[in-house]
């Protein structure tokens, strides 16, 4: 963890409300970024951002410190990510900016065939209709382009099971592609 965010979190800690400000605009833009890249509306990247970092509030107080920050804020933006998704197929509603599919980065899945084959709507809401672990290890891996270890250590899951769950995921959205198809 880096120095500035340890000293930030300790002074947090003793009851200095400004350094969780400083904490907030150091990893803002990352966490957006994050959030954004998975579920490409601007708003929602925003507004589910919020979320996180009320959370990390009233958690930090708690935190150990036994992973690396980051890593414990990827889990609760994880958290955060899927409680929208849950949100959304209660609602049955996709109407989500999906024209920015293009930037995923299928390493172990042939992008091109995927994306001719099938409509980039249907693909992303195909995505989200995975169990939880599954989209989770998706998202990471496809999205933010995580290796299976930095996955394992964000979801607290070993490697084997980011990889297992990964494959099982593909395998998923393959029947449920070729369903349509």
């Amino acid at each position: 963890m880096q120095e500035k965010t340890k000293k930030q979190i300790q002074q947090f800690k003793q009851g200095d409300k400004k350094a969780f400000d400083l904490l907030v605009l150091d990893h803002k833009d990352r966490v957006i970024g994050m959030i954004l890249s998975m579920v490409h509306n601007r708003q929602d990247a925003e507004d589910i951002s919020q979320d996180v970092f009320v959370s990390v509030y009233f958690a930090l107080s708690k935190f150990k410190g036994l992973s690396s920050f980051n890593t414990w804020l990827y889990r609760i933006v994880i958290n955060k990510i899927n409680a929208h998704y849950r949100k959304l197929k209660l609602r049955n509603t996709f109407n989500l900016e999906l024209s920015k599919v293009e930037h995923m980065h299928f390493s172990d899945i042939d992008e091109d065939l995927l994306l001719r084959q099938f409509d980039k709507e249907l693909l992303y809401k195909t995505v989200i209709s995975l169990k939880s672990r599954q989209r989770s290890v998706v998202l990471l891996r496809i999205y933010q382009g995580h290796s299976f270890k930095e996955i394992g250590k964000v979801l607290n899951i070993t490697e084997n099971s980011a990889k297992v769950s990964f494959h099982q995921a593909k395998g998923n959205l393959e029947r449920k592609l070729k369903a349509y198809g």
